[in-house]
């Protein structure tokens, strides 16, 4: 359908469509328009009654927002996590990063609980960051622009606050080790093309000094992804390299930078590694059995310790001392985090060490201070987004550094996440989290939604649910985050259980779980909302291909619609890794597998209202995936919202972008699923 003098629409007071007038001229394609053009103009009459869109959103065909429903939302979205970046190397002092107005950005903390100071501004948000490591003269961070996740570098002057860009835009560069005289860092970079795109599987190591920038120098290119710098021995002219192969496993390599020789040092799983005790161990983690587990190697003769050997649980997270003489170990059980602390003071016994007790709620990182003693740990829980602790390990006493946001208008408590547990088609037993909402207060069967998580190998935890808390506390629905195979935290056979042709069994699990919401008698099987994101989005689309007269309503973000045209138009260095999990397209059998699973192939049995969102800028599930979907679609005369931010990319980072997003989504909710009527009764939104 052409826009020729045609606008965006928005149903007004009464039902009826306001409308606003685009342009005029040659029709084009609706889905090829961007906000540039069309910003979403209010329309020719506005009414203070319904809430714009901001003026970097697209809106195409959405429900419209009242006013008085955004101010009940609002309190919601005031929540404010802080995240631990890292510690002055010599004071008592850390980097934490905390929303600040639109963005996350970087804050110093110098005493617990003390004031907060802002250290960077600016319209994208901080994405990392570091002090120099000597005396924490200055703080190295990186920034991209729009969510391109074209990261650039900057120095950043403690004193004058004056940042310096270290590298040029384009390119994405990541901070990678510094020398031994810690005067020196490696940074990698993904260049561009001669088209001006990132599109080569190629990484290229410099070395450069901070304070010189224009200096610096080429020491390596790693042809293929996955390629990550950990450690350099510029004595030696040689790096320690991981090359993460798939989703399950990596290798580790020692490359002389010289020769640019490398020597296998061995697998180990995808996931941080670290060496400690003078350059003596190499610590990483890889699969033992059923679980990964964390060992260390001696560099010297190559023997092997197992540090969590006894432990029946992944091993998510670590931190080695700078001495070497501890490391604190994150394990993963069922979703919850446990702490655990090892002495290594004698070389040749790891010995547990006691841990005190900790502030309830999910561990999410740990950090030690250079003087081996102090641990800097994160937690989030069901009534508190994230705060900041530190563990004094020789007195065995917690601090808390940071306090939370007060936010008014909200209802509390908000509800803890109840483990539950289904049967899947084959008899594979599925897990996942659910919040239910005040019985007395919303009595009878509640309306459901399903929130997908993405990866596909990430996980729903029981943490902080943000704005989901006002669709629990205040519109009573019940929320379950279910862990579908394939998620991570449950073994390596439950992670692989979903790699190349068993991909559309974690959509049957959705349909299981579909099945265990009927014999419920406390949720409603005729009220029942997808949601997802990334992978997450995908899952969304394939159920509701194949459950829609089960589906009340779906919701899609950054979601994959076709397999074969996400791995074509994704970036170059994400593809190969992306063929592990899901396949290889330019294989002929592969390929008609692929397309005979993609929601897209099969768009026409789609009949439940569907909401899409998407950034335009989006380097790794391009805008194109939403595009396709939302046309083919409509086609079937499906309902269909779709959102568009043209400064956002893999998520909507920005604070304006993601509360309009969730105000939709509510109001889209709330149309479909919130009253006991059936979809095909509602009147369509176009």
């Amino acid at each position: 359908m052409g826009v020729s003098g045609m606008g965006l629409r928005a149903r007004g007071r009464g039902g009826r469509f306001l409308r606003c007038v685009l342009f005029s001229g040659a029709a084009l394609p609706l889905l090829s328009l961007t906000a540039a053009s069309v910003r979403a103009q209010p329309p020719q009459s506005p009414s203070s009654s319904l809430l714009p869109a901001p003026s970097t959103m697209l809106v195409d065909n959405a429900p419209p927002v009242a006013q008085a429903l955004a101010r009940d939302i609002a309190p919601y979205g005031e929540f404010n996590a802080t995240r631990f970046v890292g510690w002055h190397p010599l004071a008592q002092e850390m980097l934490v990063m905390r929303r600040a107005g639109n963005t996350q950005q970087l804050f110093l903390l110098t005493d617990a609980m003390g004031k907060l100071q802002q250290l960077t501004r600016g319209r994208d948000p901080v994405r990392a960051a570091q002090f120099e490591p000597r005396r924490g003269d200055y703080v190295l961070f990186s920034r991209d622009s729009g969510g391109d996740e074209a990261t650039q570098l900057f120095r950043l002057d403690l004193k004058s606050l004056h940042e310096v860009a270290l590298t040029p835009a384009g390119e994405q560069f990541s901070v990678g080790p510094w020398n031994t005289a810690r005067d020196k860092v490696i940074i990698t970079a993904r260049p561009l093309d001669r088209h001006g795109k990132r599109d080569q599987a190629t990484l290229e190591v410099f070395a450069i000094d901070p304070l010189q920038p224009e200096a610096r120098f080429r020491l390596a290119t790693l042809n293929g992804a996955g390629w990550r710098v950990l450690r350099w021995f510029d004595g030696e002219n040689r790096v320690v390299l991981s090359e993460t192969v798939s989703p399950t496993r990596s290798r580790l390599w020692s490359m002389d930078l010289g020769s640019g020789k490398r020597t296998d040092l061995g697998d180990a799983d995808a996931g941080p590694e670290a060496i400690g005790d003078r350059d003596r161990w190499l610590y990483r983690r890889r699969f033992d059995g059923e679980f990964a587990k964390l060992s260390r190697v001696d560099l010297r003769n190559g023997d092997r310790q197992w540090v969590t050997k006894e432990i029946e649980s992944d091993v998510d997270d670590w931190s080695v001392s700078t001495v070497g003489r501890r490391i604190a170990v994150l394990s993963n059980t069922l979703g919850g985090s446990q702490l655990r602390l090892y002495d290594l003071s004698d070389s040749a016994n790891i010995k547990p060490m006691t841990v005190p007790a900790l502030p309830p709620g999910l561990i999410t990182s740990t950090s030690w201070h250079r003087n081996g003693r102090d641990l800097a740990f994160s937690v989030e829980s069901a009534d508190s987004p994230g705060e900041v602790f530190v563990l004094d390990t020789d007195l065995g006493m917690v601090t808390r550094w940071t306090y939370p946001s007060t936010v008014a208008g909200v209802k509390r408590p908000f509800t803890e996440a109840e483990p539950i547990s289904w049967r899947s088609f084959d008899g594979l037993v599925i897990t996942g989290f659910m919040h239910r909402p005040n019985a007395k207060e919303f009595p009878g069967k509640r309306p459901v939604i399903i929130a997908v998580h993405g990866g596909p190998e990430g996980q729903a935890r029981p943490g902080f649910r943000g704005r989901v808390n006002y669709w629990i506390n205040e519109l009573g629905y019940a929320v379950i985050f279910p862990n579908v195979r394939g998620s991570a935290g449950f073994g390596r056979r439950f992670l692989e259980a979903d790699n190349l042709k068993k991909r559309e069994d974690s959509v049957r699990d959705i349909g299981a779980l579909l099945d265990w919401i009927h014999a419920q008698p406390q949720l409603d099987p005729q009220r029942v909302a997808l949601m997802g994101s990334s992978y997450g989005g995908y899952m969304v689309l394939a159920s509701s291909v194949m459950y829609s007269p089960r589906i009340a309503a779906a919701f899609s973000s950054f979601g994959i619609s076709h397999f074969v045209t996400m791995l074509e138009n994704t970036e170059s260095w994400r593809r190969d890794l992306r063929r592990s999990e899901y396949g290889d397209e330019r294989d002929p059998d592969m390929r008609r597998f692929l397309d005979g699973i993609s929601p897209l192939t099969h768009a026409d049995r789609i009949r439940v209202p569907l909401m899409v969102t998407h950034g335009r800028n989006d380097p790794r599930v391009p805008v194109s995936e939403a595009e396709q979907i939302v046309k083919k679609v409509r086609a079937n005369g499906t309902p269909v919202a779709y959102l568009v931010a043209e400064d956002e990319g893999h998520g909507f980072s920005k604070k304006v972008n993601a509360d309009y997003q969730f105000a939709v989504q509510t109001a889209f909710l709330e149309r479909y699923v919130g009253k006991r009527v059936s979809a095909r009764a509602v009147v369509a939104l176009q």
